[in-house]
């Protein structure tokens, strides 16, 4: 079952890879998973904590927390009666710093690359929320 939700991603992925110079001003482009998003979010998270707590921590509720936030703005999909850290813009900017400083583009910003073509890809295309669920980890929810 987890492998048919992922066939959406691996496909812009794909789009992504055939494209990429038409994309991307860069000659080499990383591409990173949830997993390293969200290493990256909560790295982020801590050194903005440092830099205004003065500890590198962050606790991993916080990191959740900010994690659906951050999914769902900047995926575009509606942020109803959800909570926010403090200094959530901060986090963000540190966030999209490392990817930029990194030559890395994370999941959302390849879908946002490729939604912005008009080849064929739009016959293959993901949705916001397909995204949003692949990389929240819901897509891997057993069902009976």
């Amino acid at each position: 079952m987890a492998v048919l939700n992922q066939l959406p991603v691996l496909g812009m992925i794909k789009e992504f890879r055939r494209s990429w110079r038409a994309l991307c001003s860069s000659e080499r482009t990383t591409l990173c998973g949830p997993d390293s998003m969200l290493l990256a979010l909560q790295l982020s998270m801590a050194e903005n904590n440092k830099q205004h707590r003065g500890e590198f921590t962050v606790c991993l509720s916080d990191v959740l927390l900010t994690w659906k936030y951050f999914l769902h703005e900047k995926l575009n999909l509606p942020i109803e009666n959800m909570k926010v850290v403090e200094h959530y813009e901060d986090i963000k900017k540190t966030y999209d710093d490392f990817l930029k400083n990194s030559n890395t583009l994370d999941l959302i910003d390849v879908y946002k690359k490729c939604s912005s073509l008009t080849s064929n890809y739009e016959n293959n295309m993901i949705s916001p929320i397909q995204l949003r669920d692949f990389l929240s980890g819901t897509e891997y929810a057993v069902s009976d």
